[in-house]
């Protein structure tokens, strides 16, 4: 089930929060910083904005004029300062004229930004065009170990909050699509004029104000817990953060635990959810950098 996600800048100016909410919007993607690297001039307010209409701020962009590694380092570290330790995923929106036909080079200026965003615990993704997509990242998708974010506008006409587009018009990419942008005409109680609509894939894993709080205590974790072997306790450890990342629900269908310290298929599927959308192979297993994405996540 996909769910309804706004984003937003100074664009939109002052936003009533609670009635965005209440008009059916499940998630917020804020625009953190601008050109100049000052922040975005509604970003505190729309962050606390947020907070109070209890939306999840499931992530933050950064419109990226990057066209060296080295400024792609400094406009990360930016984004790490504005953010001062609040958790939220970054995307880095590609798309500037400045980037087209760079091939190669522009893969090393985002893999350096997307190392930068992670170094400092935070998740990373990219955003872009279709159009795009197609001609400048998908030469080198498999070198991208994140997921996308894809604006494709099936119609130039305003849009109704309501209103869903046409299922065959989803973007179709060689990567993990994470996000849906479908309109750049969006009307939503709250907001005066245009604002972006989206369709969201999966479960928020992690957000600002929306964090499912988990019953169940924390299993002890056994040094026994490798990549082809796991017993007991420590797939009850790995159901726990499932559940805590809300990847897997506290109950199963009939109502009982599914912290039940069995590798099923349900447990395999959340892993893999988990796995695809923090950017590691989504293959199932638990392996050295899926434990630490569970960990510290």
């Amino acid at each position: 089930m996909s769910k309804k996600v706004i984003d937003v800048s100074s664009f939109q100016g002052y936003i009533d929060w609670k009635k965005v909410k209440a008009s059916g919007i499940q998630g917020a993607v804020l625009k953190i910083i601008r050109k100049d690297l000052t922040p975005d001039r509604q970003f505190e307010n729309n962050w606390k904005g947020c907070e109070e209409a209890s939306i999840p701020t499931i992530g933050v962009y950064n419109y990226s004029y990057a066209t060296t590694v080295n400024k792609a380092k400094t406009d990360a570290q930016k984004v790490i300062d504005i953010l001062a330790g609040r958790k939220a995923k970054v995307w880095l929106d590609v798309e500037d004229v400045s980037q087209q036909g760079m091939g190669a080079a522009l893969a090393e200026v985002i893999k350096a930004y997307q190392k930068q965003v992670e170094q400092a615990g935070l998740e990373f993704g990219i955003y872009t065009g279709l159009s795009f997509y197609n001609r400048n990242l998908k030469p080198y998708a498999r070198e991208f170990r994140c997921n996308f974010w894809i604006a494709r506008y099936p119609s130039n006409h305003v849009v109704e909050v309501s209103s869903n587009p046409m299922a065959n018009k989803k973007p179709v990419l060689a990567s993990t699509l994470e996000g849906w942008q479908y309109s750049s005409k969006g009307r939503i109680p709250g907001i005066k004029g245009d604002v972006d609509l989206n369709l969201w894939y999966g479960d928020f894993a992690v957000n600002n104000s929306d964090k499912e709080k988990n019953p169940y205590p924390v299993p002890k974790r056994l040094l026994s817990l490798k990549p082809t072997r796991l017993f007991g306790e420590d797939i009850k450890w790995v159901q726990y953060h499932l559940i805590r990342l809300k990847f897997l629900p506290g109950k199963n269908t009939k109502g009982y635990n599914n912290i039940d310290g069995i590798f099923g298929k349900a447990t395999e599927t959340a892993v893999r959810m988990a796995q695809a959308h923090f950017g590691v192979v989504a293959d199932g297993i638990v392996g050295k950098r899926t434990i630490q994405v569970l960990q510290n996540k």
